[in-house]
């Protein structure tokens, strides 16, 4: 069980969630207008019509993406929502990911993932912020010859994952040791005032600490 949820930890970038009170922060003067607004749309191919400030989340998004594919801890760490770390330990969270790196049970053979969707950029009370869709697809190996070492173990593996994300979406083979599971993600993409894009996990795990870390404008306007 212990390996299956670092399993889990590796597919999904979840990290444990601590005690720790969040901090008041000043808040910032209220935008007047969104840039959102003022530009004139542009058009991707596979995304549609999108503004420039789209366009520049997208790139950033792309690059969020890449970070996660090469797991750089500290890159995805600068690019996360840093208010984050109030609940969760930032150096736990990367030792997850560092041990996901150096890990002598699991291996991570590709991790692929395509943007499905750019939504509205939105001001709030200290800067932007959009709702982000894509869709993930990771293939691992057991690479412990004593982890999940009998069908009867895989088998097993294989129906949990695919009572949790749907029969479509699994794939364990069972000669070659590795697994494939296909998943959508969402991110909340948030940028303060003039400063970079940071992205935040957008699941029911993550929402539960949002109260904690966002804004109440925010809170009252994602879907």
């Amino acid at each position: 069980m212990r390996n299956f949820i670092l399993i889990l930890a590796l597919l999904f970038f979840t990290a444990c969630i601590g005690d720790k009170k969040p901090k008041i922060e000043p808040k910032k003067e209220v935008p007047t207008e969104s840039n959102a607004t003022l530009v004139e749309p542009l058009y991707d191919n596979s995304l549609g019509t999108l503004t420039i400030e789209q366009i520049h989340l997208k790139n950033a998004l792309d690059n969020y993406l890449a970070q996660l594919k090469s797991l750089n801890a500290d890159n995805i760490i600068s690019m996360t929502y840093p208010k984050l770390f109030i609940p969760i330990n930032q150096d736990m969270f990367r030792d997850y990911l560092n041990t996901m790196l150096i890990s002598s049970d699991v291996q991570v053979n590709s991790f692929d993932a395509t943007i499905t969707k750019i939504g509205t950029v939105k001001p709030f009370s200290e800067g932007t912020f959009s709702q982000v869709n894509y869709n993930s697809t990771i293939n691992i190996s057991f690479i412990n010859p004593e982890l999940y070492n009998t069908q009867r173990k895989l088998l097993i593996l294989d129906k949990i994952l695919s009572n949790k994300y749907g029969r479509e979406n699994i794939r364990v083979d069972s000669i070659g040791r590795t697994i494939t599971i296909k998943k959508e993600e969402k991110l909340l993409a948030i940028k303060d005032g003039s400063g970079e894009w940071k992205f935040l996990g957008d699941n029911p795990e993550y929402r539960r600490l949002y109260p904690r870390i966002l804004p109440i404008d925010i809170l009252n306007n994602i879907i």
